[in-house]
């Protein structure tokens, strides 16, 4: 009896049952193959990660409201981060491309590595169901997903430093570091850090490690205006 063998493919974190789903999500159009290419799964990619996403930041905020969530789901799938996430992992060098096309481009572009991760989403979920593509959904937007603030106007620092970040750094999310804690420990004093793609924008303490976080964002804010 003839069984298929499984191709892991490391970027989604996904075996494959059906190989050619995965040559097809990596298979840009410029290559003019009869089998065609990766753009009818990048249609059903975007829609199975705006779906993940927008499930995702429904549980983790269960107070925010739609437009809230909105902006969050905007700022976590917008084609600059989903160009970030795809080059954080290399789907360049994993992408077929024509070679007409590869001897003006020698990289692929923006709007390429957006479209060849959508469609590694599509084809994880054709292949595997909601759950895989869940799963490798985490992975890949995990790190984002965990940083992210809900914005609430002026009472929330964190969440306005986000909004700026987002216009003026390309959807970047600003990292908070934890400094080293003073004081006894019924009267701690949390202090942190705030950088944007590697540069420190702020520091603040506080009486827990969120106001701490908070106030660093509110000196960050200060020292942009």
């Amino acid at each position: 009896m003839h069984t298929s063998k499984q191709v892991f493919e490391p970027i989604s974190r996904h075996s494959f049952q059906d190989e050619s789903l995965l040559k097809l999500a990596l298979t840009h159009s410029s290559c003019d193959r009869p089998e065609g290419d990766n753009q009818r799964l990048e249609f059903l990619g975007d829609a199975v990660l705006d779906l993940v996403i927008a499930e995702t930041l429904y549980h983790k905020f269960p107070q925010a409201n739609e437009g809230a969530l909105d902006r969050c789901r905007a700022s976590l799938v917008n084609g600059k981060s989903l160009a970030r996430i795809a080059r954080k992992h290399h789907l360049g060098k994993y992408l077929e491309v024509g070679e007409a096309h590869r001897q003006h481009h020698a990289d692929p572009s923006h709007a390429m590595l957006e479209d060849a991760l959508e469609a590694l989403i599509g084809a994880v979920f054709l292949d595997g169901g909601l759950e895989c593509a869940r799963q490798t959904i985490q992975h890949l937007f995990g790190e984002p997903i965990n940083a992210i603030e809900v914005s609430a106007g002026s009472q929330n620092p964190k969440g306005q430093l986000q909004e700026w970040s987002q216009k003026h750094y390309h959807g970047v999310v600003p990292e908070y570091r934890e400094l080293p804690a003073e004081g006894p420990d019924h009267d701690r004093h949390y202090s942190a850090a705030v950088f944007l793609a590697g540069k420190e924008l702020g520091r603040g303490t506080g009486s827990s490690k969120k106001a701490a976080e908070a106030n660093a964002a509110h000196v960050a804010l200060k020292a942009l205006e």
